[in-house]
């Protein structure tokens, strides 16, 4: 009995040395799993950072690209107002131009119509001076020319008179 109860303390003892051993064994892969799962936690955590960071990026990246493209927009109203107002301003300049070379033309055109105008009045004040002088110089014709005929006349009347029928010239 000795022996068994030697024996049972002996597998007892083996049975608590394996008890122990799985004990330790178990806490072991208690421990390990409890650091895995911390690890993991910590991990994911880190993930869960990394991907918030991530986000944040982006949204400030996107909040950038946002702003630039307000800024351009405004940028490009703002040229495209400018482009308007420069059309309005070369418009305004090539109507000034155009009515005013209107105006010079017209101008020049009335002082052509006017110089022409002038010129035909002087031909005509000319050409009734020149007819004035022709008139004046048929006249002065005519008459010096009835003036010849009648002095004629009167010469032939006066011959006539002085004449004797025999056709001789008496004297007086």
């Amino acid at each position: 009995m000795k022996i068994l109860m030697e024996k049972l303390n002996r597998e007892g003892e083996e049975l608590m040395k394996k008890y122990e051993a799985e004990k330790s064994r178990m806490k072991i892969m208690i421990e390990e799993e409890r650091q895995n799962q911390d690890k993991e936690r910590k991990r994911t955590l880190e993930l869960n950072i990394e991907i918030r960071e991530q986000e944040k990026h982006q949204r400030e990246i996107q909040d950038e690209m946002r702003r630039e493209r307000e800024t351009f927009r405004h940028e490009i109203e703002q040229m495209r107002k400018e482009k308007e107002n420069i059309q309005i301003k070369c418009d305004t300049e090539i109507d000034r131009l155009t009515h005013r070379t209107e105006n010079e033309r017209k101008k020049r055109e009335e002082e052509s119509i006017e110089r022409e105008e002038r010129r035909k009045t002087l031909i005509k004040e000319k050409d009734r001076e020149i007819c004035g002088m022709k008139r004046e110089r048929e006249e002065k014709t005519r008459g010096e020319k009835e003036n010849e005929k009648r002095r004629e006349r009167e010469k032939q009347i006066s011959d006539e008179k002085f004449r004797n029928p025999n056709g001789v010239f008496l004297q007086v």
